[in-house]
């Protein structure tokens, strides 16, 4: 298995990232006070120096008891400061498919339910494919399996919005078990998603529910 450091870099095949982008790094963990960090490529020498930063302070912040997440699309280059809202984002050029156990959210997946996971994303991304759509970019996400999208930056209004919501609902019904299930509610414009490299961190530690690094397939 990679290392955490040779992981992360494999964000930027998600990721898009130019020499004016705007990146925001969000850590959460239970039992401390969120952090939102931005990365605003013109205040570096190159996009290289950009990506080091990110990654350094992502992997920190992972070590440091953090679970480490990104926004996944593209902000506005004239985002100043904060949070990242929905209205701060440029377009959409990426949709998110999540697949995680069904049930507590806070403890992290056992071996079984994470097979269970990857065996309905195979079968997803299986579907999509037969209906016309490209391969995704896979990611096993510490708890369950992400498949990325990417799309031909659609504008980021309501029509967008009802349409992705719309694709997640319909793949929840159709395939969703007892098990495990598409996540719906990851239709937002500034929607955040783990990076990979990082530790998933969710409730103790243990053999048969252990932390586990993401990582891109």
């Amino acid at each position: 298995m990679a290392t955490q450091a040779k992981e992360i870099s494999n964000i930027w095949l998600i990721k898009e990232h130019h020499k004016n982008c705007v990146l925001e790094l969000r850590a959460i963990s239970p039992n401390k006070k969120p952090i939102n960090k931005l990365y605003k490529g013109k205040g570096f020498t190159s996009t290289d120096a950009l990506k080091l930063a990110f990654e350094s302070e992502a992997l920190r912040l992972n070590a440091a008891g953090y679970n480490v997440y990104y926004v996944m699309n593209p902000i506005r280059e004239n985002f100043e400061s904060g949070s990242v809202t929905d209205k701060d984002i440029e377009c959409r050029d990426l949709l998110l498919i999540d697949i995680d156990k069904v049930g507590h959210k806070g403890e992290s997946s056992t071996d079984e339910e994470l097979e269970a996971a990857r065996l309905l994303s195979d079968e997803i991304a299986s579907y999509l494919q037969s209906e016309g759509w490209d391969k995704p970019i896979r990611m096993m996400s510490g708890n369950g399996y992400h498949l990325y999208y990417l799309l031909s930056k659609l504008p980021n209004d309501e029509k967008t919005k009802a349409l992705i919501e719309g694709v997640l609902h319909e793949l929840a019904d159709k395939f969703n078990n007892d098990i495990v299930a598409v996540d719906t509610v990851v239709f937002n414009a500034s929607r955040i998603t783990k990076v990979p490299g990082t530790i998933a961190r969710k409730g103790p530690n243990t053999v048969e529910r252990p932390h586990r690094m993401a990582v891109v397939l």
